[in-house]
This record gives structure tokens, C-alpha cells and sequence, in this order.
């Protein structure tokens, strides 16, 4: 049988989402982490109602509603600058590939209720549509998604939305909601998998050379 391993709902995505809208200093965020376990990194963290499950390596927080985001920094374990902020609302594996079938089946069924969560808290995509759309953006910045001939060769993401910062707010962020689909799905000797993802990316002037 089919195993969803975040225990989450489309409304608890909302939730995630409103909390990083009430985020209102994002250059600070961007900044990244004081010395874990540090005052002024317990204050950093409070700021934003994170509470944090690791003191090194990668930095992974909780938050109020709930949800475990992951902090992706410029270099790779140096915490800071940071460039992106990662969340899985839905994660869904089979237990055998007999199961694929029904993978891309419940995905399907599980994605538009998702991309309706967000839509009420964020407002109408800048666009939104699957893999193989011919006016599928292109990413204002590498580290961002896919490009043409890798999505077109993995067909990840699967499904897509991405919402552009809106006014002159600074550091606002890019939020990009996806479905990906494993490539085991596709065959009839393994077991597959999906999963939605909730990215949200630091603008391009905080993003320095890439993650």
C-alpha cells in the first residue's frame, strides 16, 4: 500500500505559508543564522516563531503551525548567506512497483488541492502548469528549477507553480510549489514515489554565485 510520510494537509501548507508571509525583514533572514545555540541565534530564530532542531550542519526548524523547513545556505554548511528555505507538505512512496500506478494516480489527486491552498493565501500564480506546457517559464535564476532539457529529461517538476515577488518589499522571495515524481515510477520493476515541495528562494541579488 501507498505510505504519505508527512502526516500534513493542504491547510497546514496554508498555514506555512501564511507564517512566511508575516516574515517582514526577508534581508535578514538572507543574512542566515547567528552561531547556533548562541543568545543572539535563539533571538534570530524567536523572531520568526522558528524552533530549531539542530545546533550544526544543516540548519532545520520547526515552526508555529508545525511545519519542518530546511535552510539551504550559499556554500554548503556554513549556515549563511542563505538562499533558499525548503518545505515537503506531501510526500507519498509505494510499497512495491506494482503501487506506480496508483503514485501518479494520488498525485494527481492530491496536487490541486494543494495549489488551491496557496492560491488563497498567496493569490493567483505568476504561473502555473505541468512538465511539458510549451510556455513553461524559464528560471529567472539557475538554482531556482529545471530548465528546459533537464525537465524535459526527468520531467521534474511535474507540476509547477511559482509566485514572483510582488512591489518593492527587499528580499522578497520567490515561492515555488512543485511536484516532482521519482523515475522509478516510470518503470514496472521498482517501487515510486512523489512528493510536492514548498521552496521559498532568496531574489537574485542575495543569491550571490548559487547554492
Amino acid at each position: 500500500m501507498l505510505t504519505e510520510t508527512t502526516g500534513r494537509t493542504p491547510q497546514d501548507l496554508a498555514a506555512e505559508l501564511a507564517g512566511m508571509q508575516a516574515v517582514d525583514d526577508w534581508p535578514s533572514v538572507w543574512s542566515g543564522p547567528p552561531q547556533g545555540g548562541s543568545g543572539m541565534f535563539n533571538e534570530w530564530c524567536g523572531r520568526y516563531g522558528w524552533d530549531p532542531q539542530t545546533l550544526d550542519r544543516q540548519l532545520i526548524v520547526r515552526t508555529r503551525s508545525g511545519g519542518r523547513w530546511t535552510f539551504y545556505d550559499r556554500i554548503g554548511g556554513e549556515w549563511s548567506p542563505l538562499v533558499s528555505l525548503t518545505h515537503y507538505p506531501w510526500q507519498v512512496r509505494a510499497g512495491s512497483a506494482a503501487e506506480n500506478g496508483e503514485v501518479l494516480a494520488t498525485a494527481a489527486a492530491v496536487w490541486p488541492a494543494h495549489l488551491e491552498a496557496a492560491v488563497d493565501v498567496l493569490g493567483a500564480p505568476t504561473w502555473t502548469g505541468p512538465w511539458d506546457a510549451a510556455d513553461f517559464p524559464e528560471p529567472p535564476h539557475p538554482s531556482y528549477w529545471h530548465g528546459r532539457e533537464a525537465r524535459m529529461r526527468s520531467r521534474r517538476p511535474y507540476q509547477f507553480a511559482y509566485w514572483a515577488p510582488g512591489g518593492d518589499v527587499p528580499g522578497q522571495p520567490f515561492v515555488v510549489l512543485s511536484q516532482s515524481v521519482a523515475f522509478p515510477t516510470w518503470t514496472a520493476d521498482m517501487a515510486g514515489a512523489s512528493a510536492i515541495t514548498l521552496d521559498v528562494y532568496a531574489p537574485e541579488e542575495f543569491q550571490g554565485s548559487g547554492r
